[in-house]
């Protein structure tokens, strides 16, 4: 079937998915590959400067991940496992949930010896709770960072800090946006002295990011939507940017799929609201001019983004060098700069 997500699929050495952060994050290695030129060079993150030119415009996510995973105890004493996924009011709140028994409506779910949440709604896998105080701060208190699973090892306190970008600002998200993880504020100097402009949007991140395409062919897949805030001064940046022939480059395929979603959708003015573009090879981009991204599951939507960049010939070529050039791979993992 011509878009089976099979297609999508590569080999990866254990060895190199990285369970660990990088001692220093600008210390990732970079590879570099210009679609127009068909170039490809390494280097390390520290040297992105080099590869932008003045006037170019940098779009990140500033969303800042939730310890967003808790571990909730029913009233009959088994446990149940929620994963925040967004805020419904001041109060109440959705998450995914996993429980090995039936979780009961308008049953308590306790966080503490003392404290507890409402069961208002079950629907599928999600789940609406609600509690007498901000659930913001109860996930803050109590909850976990939530790697990813194919981390094996437990979260451990450097992961507080490493799992977060150093310019993370609005809290909501489950995962980092991690292509911004490189990113250090000597590296942010080097930009603006050479006169990149940064600027920033907003999409928290949710498991729908990373849900598993299941079904062969990935145009059937369900995206699902995300929170996202876009403010008209970034679109005023993009279009002077581009009126004076400088390039715009996203940081993430986050913050790509936020102002693709804008562009895609004819908004004007601010933007604050639900993002559900889904990007697949064929997607004809109206925004950027590039991006800065990680490497990716095998089968993956986020795979797909990238290949609609590329192609899906070039896309598993490029991971197929990373490979032979010992890349570490997914969230903890190295970088990767497309030019179109």
């Amino acid at each position: 079937m011509k878009n089976s997500i099979k297609f999508f699929d590569y080999d990866l050495p254990s060895n190199l998915i990285a369970e660990n952060p990088r001692t220093k994050r600008e210390q990732a290695k970079l590879m570099i590959y210009d679609q127009e030129l068909d170039t490809l060079n390494h280097s390390i993150f520290s040297n992105l400067d080099e590869y932008l030119t003045k006037g170019d415009l940098i779009i990140l996510n500033d969303t800042r991940v939730l310890p967003g995973r808790l571990f909730l105890k029913k009233e009959s004493g088994g446990t149940v496992e929620v994963l925040f996924h967004k805020l419904i009011s001041k109060y109440s709140f959705e998450c995914i949930f996993k429980s090995s028994r039936k979780v009961v409506m308008q049953s308590k779910l306790y966080f503490n010896d003392d404290n507890f949440f409402v069961v208002d709604n079950i629907e599928n896998n999600f789940i609406t709770l609600s509690s007498k105080s901000d659930p913001m701060d109860i996930f803050v208190k109590y909850g976990e960072v939530p790697l990813p699973k194919y981390i094996k090892r437990k979260t451990n306190a450097k992961d507080i800090e490493r799992y977060q970008t150093v310019y993370a600002k609005h809290t909501g998200s489950v995962a980092a946006p991690t292509a911004g993880l490189h990113f250090t504020e000597e590296i942010f100097s080097k930009l603006q002295a050479k006169g990149v402009v940064i600027d920033y949007c907003t999409l928290h991140v949710t498991y729908n990011t990373f849900k598993p395409i299941t079904v062969d062919n990935y145009n059937d897949h369900q995206i699902g939507s995300e929170v996202c805030n876009i403010k008209e001064s970034l679109i005023s940046k993009i279009k002077s940017t581009k009126s004076q022939n400088h390039n715009v480059y996203t940081v993430g395929t986050t913050a790509t799929r936020a102002v693709e979603n804008y562009a895609s959708k004819s908004y004007e003015g601010d933007f604050s609201g639900e993002a559900d573009l889904y990007i697949t090879p064929g997607y004809k981009f109206k925004i950027i001019d590039g991006l800065i991204t990680n490497f990716h599951l095998p089968q993956s939507t986020l795979l797909l983004l990238v290949a609609s960049i590329i192609g899906r010939d070039k896309l598993l070529e490029l991971y197929d060098i990373a490979i032979k050039n010992s890349y570490r791979f997914y969230s903890y993992g190295d970088s990767m700069f497309i030019k179109i």
